[in-house]
């Protein structure tokens, strides 16, 4: 049966129909991501699968179980501690041991059968919870979602808003969740957070609910796609970039079905025609004409879908550069402090560099101080020959956001009226679009203006800074759009890993004051990664057969021990000293990695060759112990 089952549901503001006849399921174990452009519905119907607001018709049906909501951060009395609401998550397994603890208090007076009935079913429902277990549950959400006791111990509405995210995901899934409704749950979240809650997301058993503008995290962590357009909405099995390719196939089915359609009905108008004329006199031919007529009236036309206009913009590419256009030499970045300290890199001409790393670490801080918009704090940036330099910030702004948008390329540009608008119908301002102000264009449309002018300055080098924040997909498809006709060199800060991954052929990864720097695919980056990471955990040694300390011969034994064995025994305890500290590493790898299934069956591997070695050497030391002791 299905988890969620919504069936022909409608919501109306107004006299606007925003939601028409929705039907789906979702079943256990299905991912599902919702998708549709800004204003298609996907927050309101989130919010009607949530309970928060109603709908008008139709029918909804959650099953019966616990449903966890990621939707916004919620408020807590001042001074409750981090450990205080994610303690909140066992509440009810709580509550059951307090009143297991009373059943058994009144089982040492009196057995009835109403205790004893009690007492087996809320233990069954206690072990289910794994009220046994929940500091082990705690300490592996708090070390996969980097929770640190520090942070634990400070007032929750002290946080950031990344960490509050942090701590409210980490509650969700405490809670013993088996419904997710997770709304934009990566926004806030660094790297590394989001990587564990991919991984979190793809072992969960029960039903999830998605919606998400990050399209590499759908990739990762969705196997059904519900698309909302036009108030009406369509299932395609698999993630968000299976979703596409399905997309794309059926509206090229259906344009082909509309050739055909459209060829028939020629030929059918052409035949009708002669008929009419053939038939001038004729009763018989004047009727067959009326019945073609008819026939061609009751055709109903398939209706192509209206696709978003598609920017054909491209940049004015400046005279190439020379082959190397950065050399950093020993430069350090920062304000106060050092953020990147003496990188030395050279960028050569086509490369497509993306800059990664945590909030904070000095991402944009590096990208303004190779524009030469910051100082360096030392060290120096040398440029190329024949730099044509174009930078794409964060927050656009112009000068006079008061002009229309035909206005400020009138201003900026040289070119008439007419050359003002085609090129602005390039990038998708059209008819009355022109005459908007700029100061009430949305985020896409003021990076879409952006690199319209862009378009009229010669350029060979770009610098973006985040450029796919606070747009849609239909806007991140656009600029990905212009960006594949820029064929020279382009360096960039990003946390969108589909956007990084289609355009980054080399990767500089922000790490503890300096740069891992990498040649290749965001994908490729995280294999390289991945076996870093793997390299941190010692490698299992040998397993070697268990052998038997043969005693000395009692005609052979000295009091005391030669030089050789005296050697033998410090090398003995120095390794066992040193093994002891490798399982005191694996215990905490267990405890970090503790949903990292395939990096603990690594660690479980080299954990067991380092305990079977251990009792070998403690064998050595024991015998030579006694022998020196006499």
């Amino acid at each position: 049966m299905a988890e969620i089952s919504v069936q022909k549901l409608n919501k109306y503001f107004g006299d606007f129909h925003l939601l028409k006849d929705i039907s789906f399921d979702i079943f256990e174990g299905q991912r599902v991501g919702i998708v549709g452009a800004n204003g298609a519905g996907k927050t309101t119907l989130f919010k009607i699968l949530t309970g928060e607001i109603d709908y008008d018709d139709g029918f909804l049906y959650r099953a019966p179980k616990k449903i966890g909501i990621l939707d916004q951060l919620p408020s807590y009395p001042p001074f409750m501690t981090v450990r205080e609401v994610l303690w909140q998550a066992f509440s009810e397994v709580e509550k059951i041991g307090s009143r297991l603890h009373e059943l058994e208090k009144l089982m040492e007076f009196a057995h009835t059968r109403d205790i004893m009935d009690e007492y087996q079913k809320l233990t069954e429902r206690f072990e289910l919870l794994d009220g046994y277990n929940l500091e082990v549950l705690y300490n592996k959400m708090t070390n996969g979602l980097d929770i640190p006791k520090d942070m634990q111990d400070r007032p929750f509405m002290s946080l950031s808003g990344g960490e509050k995210t942090r701590v409210n995901l980490a509650k969700t899934m405490l809670m013993g969740t088996e419904i997710l409704l997770l709304d934009e749950p990566t926004n806030h979240l660094d790297l590394q957070s989001i990587q564990w809650l991919e991984s979190y997301l793809s072992t969960f058993k029960g039903a999830a609910v998605i919606i998400s503008h990050d399209r590499y995290f759908l990739d990762k962590t969705t196997n059904v796609t519900i698309e909302l357009e036009n108030g009406t909405n369509r299932v395609y099995n698999g993630c968000y970039s299976a979703y596409m390719e399905q997309k794309e196939k059926e509206l090229e089915q259906l344009e082909e079905a509309i050739k055909r359609q459209e060829k028939e009905i020629d030929r059918l108008e052409y035949t009708l025609a002669r008929m009419k004329g053939w038939g001038l006199g004729s009763s018989k031919m004047m009727k067959k004409a009326t019945a073609m007529e008819k026939r061609i009236s009751r055709i109903e036309r398939l209706e192509g879908v209206k696709k978003a206009h598609k920017m054909k913009g491209k940049f004015n590419t400046a005279n190439r550069t020379g082959d190397e256009v950065y050399y950093l030499d020993k430069l350090s970045v920062g304000f106060d402090k050092v953020l990147i300290e003496r990188l030395e890199a050279l960028v050569l001409r086509g490369e497509r560099v993306a800059i990664m790393g945590d909030n904070g670490c000095g991402k944009t801080t590096l990208l303004k101080t190779i524009l030469g918009m910051l100082e360096p704090l030392s060290g120096k940036v040398i440029e190329g020959a024949g730099l044509k330099v174009g930078f794409l910030p964060q927050e656009i702004r112009f000068d006079h956001p008061e002009r229309t948008v035909l206005d400020t390329v009138l201003y900026e540009t040289n070119l008439s009226t007419a050359e003002c608008r085609n090129r602005l119908a390039a990038y998708s301002f059209l008819g009355e679009d022109v005459f908007k102000e700029v100061s009430v264009l949305s985020g896409g449309e003021k990076t879409r203006l952006r690199l319209c002018l862009f378009m009229n300055d010669q350029i060979n080098t770009l610098f973006l800074d985040e450029p796919t924040n606070h747009l849609d997909m239909a806007s991140r498809q656009w600029l990905e759009d212009s960006l594949d006709e820029f064929t020279e060199t382009m360096l960039f800060v990003s946390h969108d890993r589909y956007f990084i991954n289609r355009f980054a052929t080399r990767i500089w990864m922000v790490e503890n004051g300096g740069i891992i720097d990498f040649v290749g695919s965001y994908d490729e980056f995280e294999s390289f990664m991945e076996r870093r990471r793997a390299d941190l955990v010692p490698a299992p040694k040998e397993v070697r057969a268990e052998k038997k300390v043969e005693a000395p011969k009692p005609e052979k034994v000295r009091k005391g021990l030669s030089y050789n064995e005296k050697k033998q025994l410090q090398s003995a305890e120095n390794e066992a000293k040193k093994l002891e500290r490798e399982l005191d590493f694996f215990a905490k790898e267990e405890e970090k990695y503790a949903t990292d299934y395939e990096r603990l069956a690594s660690i479980a591997e080299a954990k067991d060759a380092a305990e079977m070695r251990l009792l070998e050497v403690y064998e050595i030391i024991e015998t030579l112990s006694a022998k020196e002791n006499g």
